[in-house]
């Protein structure tokens, strides 16, 4: 009972203390100076408003913002906090920077503050849409809400099998799709591709269907890998990603294995025609075990060779010519033709026995027969040229005139050499001597250069005679075109041609005519 009267008594002096008027009191002023010194010293911890009217404290501040958070729905701007508790913003940044740290569900995102009240209801509000669509964008929401797209996505995807019933793409994260979206899209895949009977570029079907790119190929190589789809993606996730159906593949296997099978070759184009980017690897591959021969247009197979070799053996042996035109392919180029052939050649070792004139091969005894065919002709043709002009005719003394003036052409050349290396090593004593000597120096070589270039002059013009005389054309290629397509039957023209410019140079004759060769009385032509 006693202390209840002392608190009765207690609360009666306090209520006279308030009521009762003090001896001295602090103005204002007095109170603003005293807080001031205070926070100078860093005994009081306030902060006063805007106004000037209140100071506040930084705790105070913090439930401020936390209570305007709360309000405004888990998300606000810290310029809108400035602006509602009246104080300097960096004490507000200060504050939200110390809030969305000691509070882990509150985010400071570019100059906001968001709670995971908000962030779980903007993820129910794309879950809403997206199963409206099907799929939603995250570069798309980050325009709709206003918020980076790196933070967005980490949360919204955070939220993905809790809040949002979606998956997202593995390849490209930006991007949630409803498992009915891909169901649907998998079907028009499916359905597409299994119609595909030729080779189709994947991106021309995305332009043309619409399809999502990373969700097609996602479902295009799961349909692949597990069977459902035959065929195979050539290229990667790429532009140049090609779908190359199965049974494309296995027609295009069947009639390259055919055409080789029945013509011996492959053209490099017809390849590509087909659809082939790498024709070359393609037949090494495919063909690993064939020993094809491989050209610049083309590759040949071991047939072919094979019948090569035995019309080249043919012709060895038996000492004439063959057309190899009707063994050859037709689509070879004239720099393959001499490619296969010549490997066929060395293969045979034949380089010696034959050779290859146009588009057949031809023994070296069958020319050297054809060369025989002029040797009556030349002959004619040679008593018919001396008769006519005696120019041609050259003696034996001739031959040795020209014979010995090429010696001492030579000799004269030496003796010059040395004379020129003995006045150049005794020059010194040469221009130490007085005016006279220089000048009969002088005057001794000018006539020995006169006399050098008359001599030279006199070889030049005996060489010059004794080679022209030393060649003399006695039959035109037209000539002996005449003679071979009477006496070679059956012969390609530009086998002919060939063989005749080979023989035009047997008939130049390669040796002087001498007196001795023909009779002295002339013969019948």
């Amino acid at each position: 009972m006693a202390d209840w009267e002392e608190i009765r008594r207690l609360a009666a002096d306090f209520q006279r203390a308030q009521f009762a008027d003090s001896a001295q009191r602090l103005s204002e002023r007095n109170c603003i100076e005293i807080v001031a010194k205070l926070v100078l010293e860093k005994k009081l911890d306030v902060v006063h408003t805007l106004d000037g009217k209140e100071y506040i404290t930084p705790s105070q501040i913090s439930r401020e913002i936390k209570d305007e958070l709360y309000t405004h729905g888990g998300r606000i701007n810290i310029v809108e906090l400035q602006k509602i508790i009246n104080v300097d913003l960096v004490h507000i940044e200060k504050q939200a920077n110390d809030v969305s740290k000691q509070d882990r569900g509150t985010r400071l995102i570019l100059g906001q503050l968001l709670d995971e009240k908000y962030l779980d209801q903007l993820a129910e509000e794309v879950n809403d849409k997206l199963q409206e669509v099907g799929q939603v964008n995250i570069a798309e929401l980050c325009k709709t809400y206003d918020l980076p797209g790196e933070f967005l996505t980490e949360e919204l995807c955070g939220r993905v099998g809790r809040v949002i019933d979606g998956q997202v793409d593995e390849f490209k994260r930006g991007v949630i799709f409803t498992q009915a979206f891909i169901s649907r899209h998998t079907a028009r895949i499916r359905g597409l591709f299994s119609a595909l009977t030729r080779p189709t570029p994947v991106s021309t079907l995305i332009s043309l269907y619409g399809f999502q790119e990373n969700l097609l190929y996602s479902v295009l190589e799961e349909l692949v890998n597990t069977g459902r789809l035959k065929g195979a993606v050539v290229g990667g996730r790429q532009d140049k990603a090609v779908y190359i159906p199965e049974i494309y593949s296995k027609t295009q296997n069947a009639w390259i294995d055919s055409f080789l099978k029945q013509n011996g070759y492959l053209e490099f184009e017809a390849l590509s025609r087909l659809g082939i980017p790498d024709p070359v690897s393609y037949i090494k591959k495919r063909f690993k075990s064939s020993k094809l021969l491989f050209l610049k247009a083309a590759c040949v197979g071991p047939e072919i060779i094979a019948q090569l070799e035995a019309s080249v053996e043919e012709v060895v042996s038996s000492h004439t010519w063959v057309d190899l035109q009707p063994v050859l392919p037709s689509c070879l180029s004239e720099e393959d033709s001499e490619l296969l052939i010549g490997q066929v050649l060395r293969t045979l070792g034949a380089q010696s026995t034959a050779r290859i004139l146009g588009s057949a091969a031809v023994s070296e005894k069958f020319v050297s027969d054809c060369m025989a065919l002029f040797d009556d002709i030349m002959r004619l043709k040679a008593q018919k040229e001396v008769k006519n002009n005696p120019v041609f005719l050259i003696a034996e003394e001739d031959l040795r005139a020209s014979a010995l003036l090429e010696n001492s052409t030579s000799s004269k050349k030496d003796k010059r050499e040395e004379r020129r290396k003995k006045s150049s090593e005794g020059s010194g004593s040469v221009r130490g001597g007085g005016g006279g000597n220089a000048r009969e120096i002088r005057i001794r070589k000018t006539k020995k250069k006169n006399r050098r270039d008359e001599e030279s002059d006199e070889d030049t013009d005996t060489t010059h005679r004794v080679s022209k005389q030393s060649e003399v054309l006695f039959l035109s290629v037209e000539d002996i075109l005449d003679v071979l397509e009477r006496k070679v039957l059956d012969c390609p023209d530009d086998t002919l041609e060939q063989l005749a410019q080979e023989l035009l140079r047997y008939t130049v004759h390669p040796h002087p005519l001498h007196l001795d060769q023909f009779d002295p009385t002339p013969a019948a032509v």
